[in-house]
């Protein structure tokens, strides 16, 4: 799995969030006798190439020049621990999921549909990490005996001590302190502690955090192949949009994949295609290749703002198409549902439908007649 700096495959413990408020037009125009043309099994060895691995890595860099990493969780309250370096050890994965090249009215640049959630997960982490910073100024000021400075210097190599094998009264001294900066900010920063925000500020000012993401889509294949290095054309700002964000690669030399020119119909065969985390379960091979997984269900619901499937999805499917027997997107892989205790109902599985993608972004999509009004 890829590392920090993506050279190998990336870890998929991360557990990705499905949720989006999408649109759904209730009539449309189909064009008379749509028929397949071809089967599954030849479908899908197009399909297989049209389908990209999505990992979403992060930098995270201090004021002062440091470079700064997710390494640990503190003890007591269970939040992040935040280690530095004077070396830049490249992105760290922090997310993932499934993407696919679309076919669009802009030929300047290959346009890729996924899902806003499995990209936008940036924020929290670098907030957290802002957190974890400005209470470790305050920290230093509050112990350092009038010499804040060296004091911040010391509790920086003892977060440190984290990221290497510790003896006892190491391990001891990195879990009192940790747990002491979240208590700083709990007690002093909080918004329960400083709810105008005009403490947690300052602080924050001394030593900003600055951020920066990397989209890298990996083609199926080895994993030594070279990903493709992606830019954010545009991205769901609301909860009031659909789950849906559009990546570019310029010179990327991949067949797009269609979106269909007839509305999904319940009942209607489909595929969902992508890369979910339970399919790896059962590869012993899984850290050599990228390889997307097919699974075959049909269309169970055209609501007003839900195209529902019951193919199995799960953690990673996210953003990835649900393709019909033309061997075209219907939708994008969105949201599965969830049961009262928790687990997947992987059997009942929403899609960003041709409407909501349209409605997105019309300059790329103008004519979608399976998405008209």
């Amino acid at each position: 799995m890829p590392n920090a700096s993506l050279k190998i495959r990336a870890p998929r413990a991360i557990l990705a969030a499905f949720s989006a408020t999408m649109l759904l037009s209730a009539v449309f125009c189909t064009p008379p006798q749509v028929r397949a043309v071809e089967t599954w099994e030849k479908l899908d060895k197009r399909l297989k190439q049209q389908i990209f691995h999505l990992n979403v890595g992060l930098k995270l860099r201090s004021k002062d020049g440091l470079w700064i990493y997710l390494s640990d969780m503190s003890p007591k309250l269970h939040y992040a621990v935040f280690s530095t370096s004077a070396e830049d050890r490249g992105y760290r994965v922090i997310g993932f999921g499934s993407t696919f090249p679309v076919k669009s009215a802009l030929k300047d640049n290959t346009y890729f549909l996924t899902s806003r959630h499995v990209i936008d997960n940036a924020e929290g982490i670098t907030k957290e990490c802002q957190r974890f910073f400005a209470a470790m100024k305050l920290y230093a000021e509050q112990s350092g005996n009038g010499n804040p400075d060296a004091r911040y210097k010391q509790l920086l190599a003892i977060v440190n001590l984290g990221t290497k094998p510790m003896d006892t009264a190491e391990r001891a001294q990195y879990q009192a302190t940790v747990d002491a900066i979240w208590d700083t900010y709990e007690n002093n920063l909080s918004l329960h502690a400083d709810p105008a925000r005009v403490l947690f500020n300052k602080y924050s000012k001394a030593n900003e955090v600055q951020s920066q993401q990397g989209y890298f889509l990996h083609a199926p294949g080895p994993v030594t192949q070279q990903p493709l290095e992606a830019k954010i054309y545009k991205i769901a700002k609301t909860d009031s949009e659909p789950d849906l964000a559009i990546l570019s690669v310029a010179d990327a030399h991949v067949a797009p994949l269609e979106l269909d020119n007839a509305a999904a119909s319940e009942g209607q065969e489909i595929q969902v295609i992508g890369y979910p985390t339970a399919s790896e379960q059962l590869d012993v091979d899984k850290e050599k290749y990228y390889a997307p997984t097919f699974s075959t269900g049909r269309v169970s619901r055209v609501g007003p703002h839900i195209l529902q499937v019951d193919a199995p999805i799960t953690s990673g499917n996210s953003g990835g198409p649900v393709v019909s027997l033309r061997g075209k997107a219907l939708g994008v892989v969105a949201m599965r549902a969830m049961s009262a205790k928790g687990g997947e109902l992987a059997n009942f599985g929403g899609a960003v439908p041709l409407s909501s993608i349209q409605s997105f972004a019309p300059e790329l999509f103008p004519h979608i007649s399976g998405a008209a009004q």
